[in-house]
């Protein structure tokens, strides 16, 4: 009598399998089983260590369990599969953000801001990144020099009250500079993330900037790739809606026109 042959599970099984118990693991997610849905996504890897699906909801348990350093490397395995991949992406930017390498976290959620500027998380995440570095390199200003501390009030003296009879010089209003114009045609054509170019600009200035720039990852380097995205996309508005977006030349000074009009 034949001997049975063992039974081998096809392709097609596997992914059922490893689909059954990301299911269920998802279902623990949603009521904080946080342990035993890590237990069934870790039978699902062992199933299929490279499944993108079962790797992304992993690295997100990892996360909610505290464990950010597993999380970054789930992340990072599953970019290895698919390296657009935009939920490896924000997990990549999530874990190393809980890891505390902000400037590394604020890259990848640029990154997938660039590519889906349509997600409000990555412009949470953007924004929360961006707090986070101001608050360790300092880069809020402060009060400007000679200005009262805040609650303090401004010495009185009789001089400096205005007389009665006394009329009070009217304000001139100032022209605009270049400067001043460029900002407000860059925020008509850039909406929100006008915000973001600025606060870049700013970043590539600060001197403690090339400190957390690494051998291998060069942080200046895609903050000014990120810089040169949102020109041209400026750019590309300013050709698309030129009526609009632009105030009209014929009542501005000469000198006081943008540079690239």
């Amino acid at each position: 009598m034949p001997r049975k042959k063992p039974k081998v599970d096809t392709l097609e099984e596997i992914e059922t399998g490893v689909k059954l118990l990301c299911d269920q693991s998802n279902n623990h997610m949603k009521v904080r089983e946080y342990d035993k849905a890590l237990f069934g996504y870790n039978q699902a890897l062992e199933l299929n260590g490279t499944d993108i699906n079962a790797l992304i909801s992993r690295s997100k348990c990892y996360l909610l369990l505290g464990e950010a350093s597993k999380a970054l490397q789930d992340a990072e395995t599953a970019l290895g599969e698919e390296k657009n991949n935009i939920r490896a992406i924000y997990q990549k930017a999530e874990s190393l953000y809980y890891l505390g390498q902000f400037e590394q976290s604020l890259m990848f959620f640029h990154r997938g801001l660039r590519a889906r500027p349509e997600l409000a998380s990555f412009r949470l995440g953007v924004q929360k990144t961006q707090e986070a570095i101001e608050n360790t390199i300092g880069t809020k200003p402060g009060p400007a020099p000679g200005a009262p501390a805040a609650g303090s009030s401004a010495p009185k003296s009789g001089k400096s009250r205005a007389k009665s009879g006394e009329e009070t010089t009217p304000r001139v209003r100032q022209k605009p500079s270049r400067a001043d114009l460029e900002r407000r045609n860059a925020r008509k054509l850039l909406g929100e993330l006008c915000v973001d170019k600025e606060y870049l600009e700013k970043l590539l200035l600060h001197p403690d900037l090339v400190r957390a720039d690494t051998h291998t990852e060069s942080i200046s380097t895609y903050a000014r790739e990120a810089v040169e995205f949102l020109n041209k996309r400026q750019e590309f508005w300013r050709q698309q809606r030129p009526c609009t977006a632009l105030p009209n030349h014929k009542n501005l000074p000469h000198d006081a026109m943008p540079k690239w009009f």
